[in-house]
């Protein structure tokens, strides 16, 4: 028996609607295109289109997820990040277009330079990753203290040709060179917003990755102490920050003798990076 899949898709975003899903229409696709191989141009161009049993039962049962808060990355396992393809799972943070801001200002800082860049708190790799294939002079080294995170980034390592080495770490207790850039994009939700967040976000993603323990900058006033010791002259140091939280990691770089901060801000025009240079 078969099933048409504009019959499918319009219950799977009533469902997703009912359970406050902000982004169900799209989300309905995305997860036929993930599961029924079929887009909207393909469904435009034969509306008549229908999909077997077993693929209709699978479908389903990945939109029950989805109704329950299950992030729509840790359905389809995957998530696309300055154009290429990151594994994701409970054991990283999903990439955010945010943190593309981020790559996209290195890479057009680095280009053809030849370059050593450290991103400390790797998660899935995806800042590490993109700055070696779009940087094809740059030696990229990386970090995270879970190793089952760096599973999950060794293996995008893979899967994108890429050639970043990895380094099992909490912070610099394990880097031993020092590195013309450092990057990092650390937890930085102060703990008590941790249950204000999204459920997919809390109840899904490694709170190892979101908490930035109680005002959220532990771990930015932990880098900054360190990093000068493991940047060359003339390196820069560049963060991913809250959107509150600008002026307080200006004054923790300013305070460990960096110099040129800058606070730059997202498309939204909230403050979301920091860039300094080395004293």
């Amino acid at each position: 028996m078969e099933v048409l899949v504009k019959e499918l898709v319009a219950e799977a975003t009533k469902l997703l609607k009912q359970n406050n899903i902000s982004d169900a229409d799209t989300d309905s696709w995305l997860l036929a295109e993930h599961i029924l191989g079929c887009t909207r141009q393909k469904y435009f161009m034969n509306p008549s289109l229908k999909v077997n049993d077993d693929l209709a039962g699978t479908y389903k049962r990945a939109v029950l997820k989805r109704a329950n808060h299950t992030p729509l990355q840790h359905i389809t396992g995957t998530q696309c990040f300055m154009d290429y393809t990151f594994k994701v799972n409970e054991n990283v943070l999903i990439p955010r277009p945010e943190t593309e801001l981020l790559v996209d200002r290195i890479v057009r800082f680095v280009g053809d330079k030849k370059v050593s860049v450290l991103d400390m708190c790797t998660g899935s790799g995806c800042i590490a990753i993109s700055i070696d294939k779009m940087c094809g002079s740059a030696i990229v080294d990386a970090v995270d203290i879970s190793e089952k995170t760096l599973d999950v980034a060794k293996e995008n390592n893979k899967i994108n040709n890429a050639n970043v080495h990895f380094i099992h770490s909490d912070l610099f207790d394990n880097v031993e060179k020092k590195y013309d850039i450092i990057v990092s994009n650390p937890p930085y939700i102060p703990s008590a917003d941790i249950d204000e967040l999204m459920e997919e976000v809390k109840k899904h993603e490694p709170t190892i990755a979101l908490d930035g323990k109680k005002d959220g900058l532990l771990f930015y006033k932990r880098i900054c102490s360190q990093a000068n010791d493991y940047l060359n002259e003339n390196g820069k140091i560049y963060f991913e920050i809250g959107y509150d939280q600008g002026g307080a990691v200006k004054k923790l770089l300013k305070e460990n003798h960096f110099k040129n901060i800058q606070v730059l801000k997202d498309l939204s025009g909230l403050d979301r990076m920091v860039i300094a240079g080395k004293e």
